[in-house]
């Protein structure tokens, strides 16, 4: 473990820099804030940043050991906070049951016939409900 210390105080910019990258693109790969293909050039440049990352220690194995310490760290780091989030969290209310389709599809006594548009549009709305849940 020693060795791996000095490998660390022996790094140079190029080495931080990459290793900068490295976690920055990997941590926008795994999120979901950017679409499929983002994410995908996003994977290969963290890849290739934790490839030259490696590339440049002496020796190589302690950079790659690095390499899997901040994706450990990452991980860990992400289900402390979803351990936290469940934990201390909001507590979710009960959400009132939504009337069935054949209770919709009824006009009510305040509906009258001219108004059959608004009875289409009250049923709609209430699918579109259901299709949101």
């Amino acid at each position: 473990m020693t060795e791996l210390g000095d490998s660390l105080g022996r790094m140079n910019f190029m080495q931080l820099l990459l290793l900068f990258v490295f976690v920055t693109c990997y941590v926008l790969a795994i999120g979901s804030l950017l679409g499929a293909a983002a994410r995908t050039r996003f994977a290969l440049l963290a890849l290739g940043a934790a490839g030259g990352f490696a590339a440049l220690t002496k020796p190589w194995v302690h950079g790659a050991l690095l390499v899997a310490f901040a994706v450990a760290a990452l991980g860990a780091f992400v289900l402390l906070t979803w351990l936290l989030a469940r934990w201390l969290g909001p507590r979710q209310a009960a959400v009132p049951a939504l009337p069935s389709d054949d209770e919709v599809s009824k006009p009510s006594p305040a509906i009258a016939a001219p108004h059959g548009d608004a009875a289409q549009l009250a049923t709609k709305l209430a699918r579109r409900a259901r299709v949101m849940r």
